[in-house]
Parts: structure tokens; C-alpha cells; sequence
């Protein structure tokens, strides 16, 4: 080729090249004003809604790296199309940032107010032109745009917080993920989001690494009933008016960096299956304490109103109060989360059925199904029916629970993650009543029912987590269905739901349950644990607690030697 053509064409490149890399420089500046004048509007709007209490564990987790002496930090977080990523991270960029009034809940924190707005890159990758590109070429933007925040923006002395969000747009494989480290260093701390765990995991890939300390991914969720009484009803806060001083009291009560007696953690610490100070007899004690103790008639009442409320309402916060433009922006961000979103991440080119699956789990919600009637409805084998599932358990949308006793193999349970998508994605003839976010006119007890099952499963998963236990299953029993078992070891929680209009039996299901039932496989065997399961308690989660708990100020009753614990439904989801 001629010489002078040859130069022609490698300087068309390098043009071509260069003008892309200032495009993408250019986008990271008009998405982090705060490095000239300002704030901007995005952080501006985000400094103004109250911060969920993900955010708070994210700048406590920070902090107590800080405090560590921790000179870098990897911290992944993930969680579906919506669900208040970006407002996190935003809200960070807001604590940290010397120049920003953010107040807090926590001013302790030395990192509060401490940093240079310079000293902050933010890349809201689907916001950007990264959707545009190859994966390699892709990265190769953004390692251009980490390297101009360190020549051109940062100072060189101080930390730097770099927060990629949406970094599943990239579309990674392992190797490329490596590279993601590279942005790690001295004095650096690194923040991912994605939409599942996988893709912002990056512990393994650490290791051989000069990075101090990779926290495990964060998974945001709909928040849970116990954080939403802190929000206004403006914000999709629950409407019963809790005073100021009785949400800082319950605040206090799960947490100990506050001051006074913390039983709801008390409680979660004597149900930790894993510890060797287990003592389900201590939580008891706490749970009774918080019922006739802590908690007035009226408080009792009002936690009561407010779960009920809850189940129409779920976890999701809005910036609008109505109804319908609420529904569509949830529907909206659910139906792009599984054709787009979890679509890709799981190579799956009918994405219209794990719409399909997740109506199903709304229609269903909770009841057992067989797998040959779930690939029959949709059409596919039961491979197939397992890798979607198994899809939409990774993105938090839809969890199977399955039989205790595994005598029931080919059947499972599916619910939906949020109790609105059991709304917006059931029958019209169902979910009647429930479309708007108040009480109506139209009693639809069925219905609420399903909401309450889905609710207390989902707070249940919360609760394996924070007692360590393995996953939440369900044991049928001749008197009805045992519906939440946590277990880890041997050691078994049943909870048995008794809500309105299904509230027979409870007692006689408590009696009848066999914890040895139980039947568990080794880690990646078929081979059976042996294991010697035993209940200490059974519990009852309940909408109307019996006359003869009130009037015993006792939580618990003795049945032929079974000691059978109710719950209020409110206070299990406070505990969870």
C-alpha cells in the first residue's frame, strides 16, 4: 500500500479514536458538575428525598473502612431496573462532599463533609454512550476517563471515590472484569452497580490483588416494613403517623451504635443458627418484652394498621402520589428489568417468559405448583424451566421455596420478591381493591392474603439472612401447611402464617409438625446429611393474637409439651 495512503488512513484513526475518547470525557464532566459550579440537578433532586437504609449501611461500611486505615476499598452493589442504585450513589457523592448540606442520620462520621468535590468521579454508564460500544472497546472508554479524572480533575494527594453505576451495560466476561481492579489504586476507593450479583462480584478476582478490603455485593431490595415507618407518606411512606420519637425509639431498638436496650436485635441474636450462643429461649424473652413492654395499646394498633398498609403500598419509594402514574412507572421498570435486563445477563431469547413465570408467581403467590404444569403453560422443558427460574432468582424477582422434607421434589412455591408486582401483574378480577395505594371501599380478604404471604416470605428471606440460616422451605403436614422453615444444622424455625380469612388449624399444624421430617443433601452430593432436627418452638404469625396470650402477657403456649409461640404479623416483620 502506498505510504502516503497508509499514513492517511492511521491518522483517520487516531482522529476517529481521539474524538470518541473526548466524547466520553466530555459526558463524564456534564454528569459530575460538582467538579466547576454547583451540584446539579440529579444530585440536587437526590439530597432532597430521604435516604433508605441501604444508604446508611453503604456509609457506615465506608466509614468503618476509614476508621481501619483501609487505603483502598472495593464496594459492589446490585439490585433491579429502579430500585434506588443511582439515588444511592448519588446520595454518597452528596455525604461525602464538603460543599453539599446533606444532614444525615449518622454526623459522626468523620468522612461526612470531608471530600473535595474533585476528588469524586461519577460514570452513569446508561446514561453515557457505553451501551454503544464492543465490551473491550467499551472498557478501554472508560479506562480513558478514570485516567483523565487522575491527570486533569483529581488532586494528587487524597483519596479518590470513583462510582460506576450500571456496570452490567458493559457486558464483562471474567478476563474484562480484571480490569475493573486496575482502577484500584493507592488510596482509591471503588464503588459498582449491576443488576445481579454476579457481575459486581469482584471477591475471587481480589485475591492475588494489593487491594485491602472487597466488600461482599450489596443487594437493594423494596425496603422492608420496619424502615419504611420512617418515611413520609408523600415518599411512599406508610400512612399511619408515627410521632418522631417513637421512630428514633425503634430505631434504637435494632441498632446498638444508639443508646438504650436494643431487643430487636436481641432478638435476631438468639435466632442465629450459626453461632454458638444461640439462645432461641433469650429471643423469646425479647420478643415477649417487646410485645407488653416496649410497645403501648395504641403503639400496638397503630404497628398493626401499619402493616396492613404496607401490603398495599410494598417498599418502593415515589415521587408521586398518584396511583396510577405509581403503578406504570413500577410496571415500566419491572417489564424492563426482565426483557431487558435479566434477558441479556441470562442469554434468554424469549424473554416473555419470565414475564409469563412472574405472573404466574403473582396468580399463585405462594401456592405449590408442579413443574410439568409450569412447562406446560409455558411452553418449554423442565430444563429450561429451571434456568429461568434460576434467572430470576439471581435479579431478586421471583425465589422458589421448597419442600423441608424433599419427599415432594417436583413441586415448588414462587414468589415475587415485591409485593406490588403482585398487584400490577395478577388478574383484574384478584387484585380488585388493591390498585390504588389507600384503603378502599371493597373488602378483597383473599387477596390481602396473598399479599401477606408474599410479604412475610420475603421478610422471612431477610430473616435467614440475618439468623444465617439456610434457605426458607415449607413442610406439608395432614392439618395444612407449615410455610416458613428456617434451619441451619439440625436446629429448625417453623412459622406457621394464620391471616384472615385462612386462620383455621394453626395450632393443630404447629402440633403435627415433625421437625424430623427434615431431609438435606450434602454440598454438591445427593448423599443425605445426617442430621438430628429439632424445634425448640413452633410459631404462629398472626393478624389477631388469641384472648388467651392477652390476657397471659405471654407470647407463648404449652400444647403436650410443644411450646408454640405467636407472633403478631406486624412484630415478625419488625424482627426480619
Amino acid at each position: 500500500m502506498d505510504e502516503y495512503l497508509w499514513s492517511v488512513i492511521k491518522n483517520r484513526d487516531s482522529m476517529t479514536e481521539e474524538s470518541q475518547a473526548e466524547d466520553f470525557i466530555a459526558d463524564a464532566e456534564r454528569h459530575n458538575e460538582w467538579w466547576s459550579e454547583g451540584i446539579g440537578q440529579d444530585l440536587q433532586d437526590a439530597t432532597d428525598r430521604t435516604p433508605r437504609s441501604d444508604f446508611h449501611e453503604v456509609l457506615k461500611s465506608v466509614h468503618e473502612e476509614d476508621e481501619e486505615g483501609s487505603s483502598n476499598l472495593v464496594y459492589p452493589i446490585y439490585g433491579s431496573t429502579g430500585i434506588g442504585k443511582t439515588t444511592l450513589l448519588y446520595q454518597l457523592v452528596a455525604a461525602l462532599i464538603e460543599t453539599t448540606d446533606f444532614p444525615l442520620r449518622d454526623p459522626g462520621f468523620d468522612i461526612i463533609s470531608s471530600v473535595s468535590p474533585r476528588q469524586i468521579l461519577y460514570v452513569p454508564l446508561e446514561d453515557s454512550l457505553y451501551h454503544l460500544e464492543r465490551p473491550e472497546e467499551g472498557i478501554e472508554r472508560l479506562k480513558q476517563v478514570v485516567d483523565y479524572f487522575h491527570t486533569h480533575i483529581a488532586p494528587r494527594h487524597g483519596r479518590k471515590y470513583i462510582l460506576l453505576d450500571d456496570i452490567d451495560i458493559l457486558n464483562l466476561d471474567e478476563g474484562e472484569k480484571e480490569t475493573l481492579l486496575e482502577f484500584v489504586d493507592e488510596d482509591t476507593y471503588l464503588f459498582l452497580t449491576g443488576i445481579v450479583r454476579e457481575q459486581v462480584n469482584l471477591r475471587e478476582l481480589s485475591k492475588a490483588g494489593n487491594i485491602d478490603h472487597v466488600e461482599w455485593p450489596w443487594g437493594v431490595l423494596p425496603m422492608k416494613f420496619i424502615d419504611t415507618i420512617g418515611y413520609p407518606e408523600g415518599e411512599g411512606g406508610l400512612n399511619v403517623d408515627f410521632s418522631n420519637e417513637f421512630r428514633d425509639q425503634l430505631e434504637s431498638y435494632r441498632s446498638d451504635r444508639l443508646s438504650g436496650p436494643n431487643p430487636i436485635k436481641d432478638v435476631r441474636k438468639g435466632l442465629n443458627l450459626k453461632s454458638s450462643d444461640t439462645d432461641i429461649q433469650s429471643a423469646i424473652e425479647s420478643l415477649n418484652s417487646l410485645y407488653f413492654d416496649r410497645f403501648g395499646p395504641s403503639e400496638r394498633d397503630d404497628l398493626h394498621d401499619a402493616a396492613r398498609d404496607y401490603l398495599r403500598k410494598g417498599g418502593t419509594l415515589h415521587r408521586t402520589t398518584d396511583s396510577s402514574v405509581r403503578n406504570e412507572i413500577i410496571r415500566s421498570h419491572f417489564l424492563l428489568y426482565l426483557y431487558k435486563g435479566l434477558a441479556k445477563y441470562g442469554s434468554i431469547q424469549n424473554p416473555e417468559n419470565l414475564h409469563r413465570l412472574s405472573s404466574i408467581a403473582a396468580s399463585q403467590a405462594g401456592e405449590e405448583l408442579k413443574y410439568t404444569e409450569i412447562s406446560e403453560r409455558i411452553g418449554v422443558d423442565r430444563r429450561t424451566v429451571d434456568s429461568y427460574l434460576g434467572v430470576l432468582d439471581d435479579g431478586i424477582a421471583v425465589t422458589e421455596s421448597h419442600d423441608y422434607s424433599l419427599r415432594r421434589h417436583r413441586r415448588t412455591r414462587l414468589y415475587l420478591r415485591n409485593p406490588r408486582h403482585v398487584v400490577l401483574l395478577s388478574q383484574r378480577q384478584e387484585h380488585f381493591g388493591f390498585e390504588e395505594y389507600s384503603q378502599q371501599n371493597v373488602l378483597n380478604h383473599e387477596f390481602e392474603y396473598k399479599l401477606a404471604r408474599t410479604v412475610a416470605f420475603d421478610h422471612a428471606m431477610r430473616l435467614s439472612f440475618s439468623v444465617k440460616a439456610y434457605e426458607v422451605e415449607y413442610c406439608p403436614t395432614d392439618a395444612g401447611l407449615v410455610d416458613y422453615i428456617l434451619h441451619r444444622d439440625g436446629i429448625v424455625l417453623p412459622f406457621i402464617l394464620s391471616y384472615h380469612p385462612h386462620t383455621d388449624s394453626a395450632e393443630q399444624i404447629a402440633l403435627e409438625f415433625d421437625p424430623r421430617d427434615g431431609q438435606h443433601t450434602e454440598d454438591g452430593s445427593e448423599n443425605l446429611r445426617e442430621l438430628e432436627y429439632e424445634a425448640p418452638y413452633r410459631f404462629i404469625v398472626t393478624d389477631s393474637v388469641p384472648k388467651k396470650v392477652r390476657e397471659n402477657e405471654s407470647l407463648v403456649v404449652e400444647h403436650n409439651d410443644v411450646s408454640i409461640c405467636y407472633l403478631p404479623y406486624w412484630l415478625f416483620l419488625l424482627i426480619c
